[in-house]
């Protein structure tokens, strides 16, 4: 109980320090998107006034409209959360060594362990919380604002609009997506914090250097000696070390896989696209994410012990 109750007061102290990356910088994005989209609503009202809605209005091209908009609006959640997440993590221990403030929390009974946990935690749940939540609640703003609109001038949406299978679809996918997120993501995050608690200076540039060197050393190899396999050394280097942390990365898997079958990308990412169910937690029957868990674990135990010696 008592570690919980620590494990609570380090969380607190994790959002309060990095409200701006958490918080607002999910709120300002959502923002500029409801300027944009209701200065388009706005403009509507032309349209609706001088034509004949019930009669040329296309019901299910403004239904897939709405649903190209929840899509455009993940993207940019999801970008978002790629950087702000990649300028945490690095930044993650480090920081506390930079300000000194490592003196301080140092001194006081918390086990390094649980430290890297509560950092843990803020990256890899509560940043992708924050984007989902503040997507969900920008987008439902937009389509009441967009229905309000059209009834106004006596078009009825909404039943039309909360109805497709569309966005709705979209938002299952995404939840049932997130805890696959978690444990696909966990090995670049792992990664990025334990490069935090070694690098004395700029880690955010050796997260990504070190793994492009090893890369460059392997494929150098791979032509010395013949031997096939530099395409292995860069999804294990360069997709799970650096970009496992992009929302849906775990779609290369299945890549992977029917690019062995049909020796052809186009056709391999055709039938991904086609008949796998990226929100499907098979995923979790593969040896490849619960080999990232693993070696991400062992990476934040890592820095977990490398904090411990560390008071510069």
């Amino acid at each position: 109980m008592k570690q919980l109750t620590t494990l609570k007061w380090l969380l607190k102290r994790e959002i309060w320090e990095n409200k701006v990356m958490l918080i607002w910088s999910n709120l300002v994005l959502a923002g500029l998107i409801l300027l944009f989209t209701l200065s388009g609503i706005f403009r509507l009202k032309d349209v609706a006034m001088n034509t004949d809605p019930q009669t040329t209005l296309q019901m299910n091209d403004l239904a897939t409209a709405v649903d190209h908009y929840f899509t455009s609006g993940l993207i940019l959640f999801s970008i978002l959360m790629v950087f702000t997440v990649y300028s945490y993590a690095t930044g993650s221990l480090s920081d506390e060594r930079k300000d000194r403030s490592i003196l301080f929390w140092k001194s006081l009974p918390i086990s390094d362990e649980l430290t890297v946990l509560s950092k843990v935690i803020v990256a890899l749940i509560l940043f992708p919380l924050m984007g989902i939540i503040t997507l969900l609640l920008t987008s439902l703003i937009s389509i009441f604002a967009l229905c309000a609109s059209y009834a106004v001038h006596g078009v009825g949406l909404s039943s039309l609009v909360f109805s497709s299978h569309g966005i709705w679809g979209q938002i299952g996918h995404t939840l049932k997506s997130f805890p696959i997120y978690v444990a696909w993501a966990l090995p670049t995050v792992g990664w990025m914090i334990l490069a935090s608690s070694w690098v004395k200076s700029r880690p955010g540039m050796w997260v990504i250097l070190i793994p492009f060197a090893l890369f460059v050393c392997a494929a150098f190899a791979n032509d010395a000696v013949g031997v096939n396999f530099a395409r292995d050394v860069a999804y294990v280097l360069l997709f799970r070390a650096i970009f496992s942390v992009v929302p849906d990365s775990w779609s290369y898997h299945y890549y992977l896989n029917e690019y062995g079958n049909t020796l052809s990308f186009p056709d391999a990412i055709q039938h991904v696209l086609l008949k796998v169910d990226l929100s499907s937690w098979d995923i979790f029957a593969t040896p490849d994410l619960w080999i990232g868990v693993i070696v991400g674990i062992t990476m934040l135990f890592t820095a977990a012990r490398i904090r411990r010696g560390r008071g510069d």
